[in-house]
């Protein structure tokens, strides 16, 4: 929704790249008592996307984190952190502060969660990260929930597939 309308050249169309969507449904992956979790019972919309990349968990971590590597991927959005539970994430676009969030889970090489506005007022978006080893590397799953507004599947695609494609195509240069 809101981010549709900031990054509106975002296409879809990678290979590899697999959808799921639930509308109205709960988070499926923010467990209770983590801070900045809608309260459960809240109306939710939940994307996944799943990508395989020819990289370890490591590597894929540190793409994750890395401000340089981010922006790469992440409509050009470096995303500043100490990526410990509980502290903000400071997104930035040429040096500017662009949007903001908060670190809700950390576990090095297997899961990263925070919460992404663009402004203070902005309904959040909570994405999660999933690092599998798989042969050949590894499984990255990004999970979306958005509480109290929905994208629709076809505009949750148009802003997430191009993050994912952008992250397996800096993990698997030509």
């Amino acid at each position: 929704m809101g981010w549709r309308r900031r990054w509106p050249n975002a296409r879809t169309g990678a290979e590899g790249i697999t959808a799921m969507t639930g509308h109205d449904i709960e988070p499926s992956h923010l467990p209770r008592g983590e801070p900045g979790c809608p309260p459960r019972g809240v109306a939710c919309a939940g994307h996944s996307f799943a990508v395989h990349v020819r990289a370890d968990p490591g590597l894929v971590w540190t793409a994750l984190t890395d401000p340089h590597q981010t922006a790469a991927y992440l409509y050009g959005l470096a995303a500043h952190s100490n990526w410990v539970p509980g502290d903000p994430i400071e997104f930035r676009l040429g040096g500017r502060a662009a949007a903001i969030g908060q670190v809700l889970h950390a576990r090095r090489q297997e899961r990263l969660s925070y919460l992404l506005q663009a402004g203070p007022g902005d309904p959040p978006v909570y994405l999660t990260w999933l690092l599998r080893p798989a042969p050949g590397g590894c499984t990255v799953r990004l999970q979306i929930d958005q509480a109290d507004h929905a994208d629709s599947p076809q505009d949750a695609e148009d802003v997430w597939l191009p993050v994912l494609a952008g992250l397996q195509l800096s993990m698997n240069p030509a």
